[in-house]
């Protein structure tokens, strides 16, 4: 069943790869794990956001930046995130708040394209940008099914991603390494 979910949940993201997990923190910092984030890089988060946002960033012993937020969309503040991005800057994690995307586009094409961008799209299950489904703007995307979330399974989460070898990594570390398939 996990894996007819995934199939039909990267369909409906139109993404080539979605990956089960326990929640979306897990998602996130599993995502975060698989793009090398460690001790030395920065992660810029929204400071508008649940602490899950900053704390995957701490479990991956790198520095939470804190960035601004948009007056009129609650979203992250892209001029604030580029006014925060240094050398020691790996990734951005735009949260779409209650399901309004941030403008991910705007975003990479005013970042250095080493940065990766990790949706926290936790709240954003079926939302869309310009036609373009949450959770294939950016590099990852991760989401929520707590029973708050439009769509539930009790609990747990989702990482999409259309970088194969990103959800290669990503899916040997929720196996404990194991490169079999479970279906």
């Amino acid at each position: 069943k996990v894996a007819a979910f995934e199939k039909e949940f990267a369909k409906r993201h139109n993404v080539s790869n979605a990956i089960a997990t326990t929640s979306c923190t897990t998602a996130l910092h599993l995502a975060l794990v698989s793009m090398g984030v460690g001790p030395g890089d920065e992660v810029i988060v929204p400071a508008f956001t649940w602490i899950a946002t900053a704390n995957v960033v701490l479990y991956c012993g790198a520095k939470p930046v804190l960035a601004d937020i948009d007056k009129h969309t609650f979203n992250i503040d892209i001029d604030d995130v580029l006014a925060k991005v240094t050398k020691q800057t790996r990734a951005i994690i735009p949260v779409h708040l209650f399901g309004l995307c941030v403008d991910i586009e705007q975003l990479r094409s005013r970042l250095p394209s080493d940065i990766y961008i990790l949706e926290d799209a936790a709240c954003a299950a079926g939302a869309s940008f310009k036609d373009k489904a949450a959770g294939g703007l950016g590099d990852a995307a991760a989401f929520s099914f707590h029973p708050r979330k439009s769509i539930t399974t009790g609990e747990g989460g989702m990482l999409t991603t259309n970088n194969d070898q990103l959800a290669l990594i990503a899916t040997q570390l929720r196996n404990h390494g194991a490169s079999i398939s479970e279906e």
